[in-house]
């Protein structure tokens, strides 16, 4: 055997084993072929959704002031200083020690210095504050805070959990803080907890904890066995700034409080009246005057979970923690509501900021994975690849509109809350809000549910395919944190959990749909519906489009209005599902007819009408992966695609 001109070995008589000869040196670990890394960018700047969807929901003026800010921040979310702390955070993960050296009990939690940096950088950039500076951005203020909250989400290790519960609580205190009926001592002690919960300061700023879960009724607080009890101190006990605690005592057992580190909560107990809603400082001063304790509160344990490794989440047990009442006895259920509609809206937030992160990873990935003999072709020219991505761009897209929506109605139905006045808005904004003014609560109310649990299972499925994506490197739980795509899968998974499973939420949507505000909603959602759909009518895809979601909805409102309520119950996940799919279809035909941009009409008509009709497509095959390419990687690299 003797090698030829191309280098290959060819066979020669007399040629036998031991003769032949490689033509190039073994592989070490030293030498070789080494994969060069994926660049991820800047998800501000490269993620073609995000900036769509702000442009779409914020007036221009607004997002040309916050397009710097945004782009630093975008830039400082994948720096190695902010992902080491990400890592730090996983690597230690938060742990209780239960005693002393003299054995006396002592329950300290323990979180790294990594999840602490997390926490103070999310504060210190508004992840919960800018929701409430209403100044500068009035209605919109949710809008741009969520959109920069999009970017946190990968890098966050899920300090954003304490962040919602925090957001939340505050909505909460602000709402009372505005009643004038308000007692003066429960004012005295709300007031300094809702300024710490909206400051941008980490070392006077609080997070919050959501005490409601228990071990009977899990999802069903109707089951919550801690109790309640008036039992006034005078003088007043003080939490560690020296505010008076409440004159109630709770005593019970939490079975899950995620945000263990909290520096607050609100939580759920009976009174004789029924169950009723509570805050309370989790710290207090000790005996002697000066040193600070735990406010009756014990850490049994910390769970071990899934993910989410870096966040401490707890069972305890509460004997004698002194509280505040919020609101009337028996109004628990009602009182919590405004805040698990806050913490829905983050969870959604978060799980599109996470879905987005892992689509930046498949793109860098493409870009740089060879495939085939010698790695000739990369896998952005694999179509197959491209259509998988191309899917799960146009799902994302879907969303994603569907997610903002829901934050821009969140603002408005708080701007109206505080009686303050709307400017006039110029088109397209103009054009997405309902004419009725009175239909943005109904609206909220139905999407929030729907929202939340369609973005968590679709998130959750997206990001396993980024995972599979990168192949055997995308199971690993590799130590470069901007590229682990497996622990975005693993945190994920509990979106679909946290605030209400999915069943749970589809139930709740079917409740609302039939309950005694059933009909307020169904009237605002048709009326929302026909108004944004009116203008689709400047192409035969448009009006193709508009003619199938108004058709759809006609047959699911009339579906809801004749179906009796427990086989609608049984139905909830394709209920929610079916609304989710005509809401997001109609804000991505009109995000596609504001500017005519081909890949956001091809998106439109993807998700709508499904397939590849000749309406959308005239080039054939070769011309969908053209289009694959401009859905997913953007005009740089769809370049054949027309329309």
């Amino acid at each position: 055997m003797s090698g030829t001109p191309d280098g290959s070995l060819s066979m020669e008589k007399g040629d036998g084993p031991g003769t032949q000869r490689h033509t190039s040196d073994p592989s070490s670990s030293t030498a070789g072929f080494f994969q060069p890394p994926p660049k991820l960018e800047n998800q501000f700047e490269e993620d073609i959704a995000l900036r769509r969807t702000l442009a779409l929901y914020l007036p221009a003026s607004i997002l040309s002031t916050i397009q710097s800010d945004f782009s630093s921040f975008g830039e400082r979310v994948l720096s190695c200083r902010v992902l080491g702390w990400v890592s730090d955070a996983e690597q230690n993960p938060p742990f209780v020690r239960t005693h002393d050296t003299w054995g006396r009990r002592k329950d300290e939690l323990v979180t790294s210095e990594g999840w602490k940096r997390l926490q103070d950088l999310g504060i210190a950039e508004g992840m919960v504050a800018a929701g409430y500076e209403t100044g500068k951005f009035a209605e919109f203020s949710r809008v741009v805070q969520f959109g920069k909250y999009h970017l946190w989400a990968g890098s966050s290790a899920y300090v954003t959990c304490p962040s919602a519960m925090q957001d939340g609580a505050a909505r909460v205190l602000q709402r009372h803080l505005t009643s004038s009926s308000l007692p003066t001592d429960i004012r005295s002690a709300l007031g300094p907890a809702y300024s710490r919960l909206t400051s941008r300061d980490p070392t006077k700023a609080w997070t919050s904890g959501q005490w409601m879960t228990e071990r009977k009724g899990g999802s069903d607080v109707s089951g919550t066995e801690t109790l309640a009890t008036y039992s006034p101190l005078d003088p007043p006990a003080k939490d560690i700034h020296g505010t008076d605690l409440g004159p109630w005592i709770l005593d019970g057992f939490k079975w899950f409080s995620s945000a263990t580190d909290s520096s607050m909560a609100l939580a759920l107990a009976q009174t004789p009246r029924g169950l009723s809603l509570f805050f309370a400082p989790t710290r207090r001063l000790a005996a002697n005057g000066v040193d600070a304790e735990l406010n009756g509160i014990s850490i049994q344990q910390l769970k071990s979970k899934l993910g989410t490794r870096a966040l401490p989440t707890a069972e305890l047990e509460l004997k004698g923690m002194r509280a505040w009442l919020v609101g009337e006895e028996g109004k628990g259920v009602r009182e919590i509501s405004t805040m698990l509609n806050i913490t829905r809206v983050h969870n959604a937030v978060m799980g599109m900021g996470m879905w987005g992160r892992g689509l930046a990873i498949s793109r860098a990935f493409a870009k740089v994975r060879g495939v085939g003999g010698e790695g000739k072709k990369l896998l952005v020219d694999v179509p197959l690849h491209v259509r998988t991505m191309a899917g799960q761009c146009v799902e994302y897209r879907g969303f994603m509109h569907l997610t903002f929506f829901v934050v821009l109605l969140l603002g408005l139905d708080e701007q109206q809350q505080q009686q303050q006045p709307r400017k006039p808005l110029d088109l397209p904004l103009s054009a997405l809000l309902p004419v009725n003014p009175s239909d943005i609560p109904p609206l909220l109310r139905i999407l929030t549910p729907v929202a939340k649990s369609q973005t968590a299972k679709s998130a959750i499925a997206s990001l396993a395919e980024c995972m599979e994506s990168l192949g055997g490197i995308g199971y690993l739980e590799n130590s470069d944190p901007e590229l682990n795509v497996a622990r975005l899968f693993r945190d994920a998974n509990v979106l679909s959990i946290w605030e209400g499973t999915t069943d749970v939420l589809a139930v709740d949507a079917v409740k609302v749909l039939k309950g005694h505000e059933g009909g307020s909603v169904l009237r605002a959602m048709d009326g929302w519906l026909r108004w944004v759909l009116r203008g689709l009518a400047g192409s035969e895809l448009f009006t193709e489009i508009r003619n199938v979601l108004l058709s759809e909805w006609v047959k699911l409102s009339a579906n809801v209005s004749q179906t009796e309520t427990e086989e609608l119950k049984l139905r909830g996940r394709e209920i929610t599902k079916a609304i989710s799919r005509i809401v997001s279809g109609a804000l991505l035909a009109v995000d596609a007819e504001r500017d005519g941009d081909g890949a956001a009409r091809e998106v439109a008509r993807r998700w709508v009408l499904g397939g590849r009709s000749a309406k959308g497509v005239s080039g054939g095959w070769m011309e969908e992966v053209e289009w694959d390419k401009k859905i997913v990687f953007g005009d740089a690299l769809g370049k054949g695609a027309k329309l």
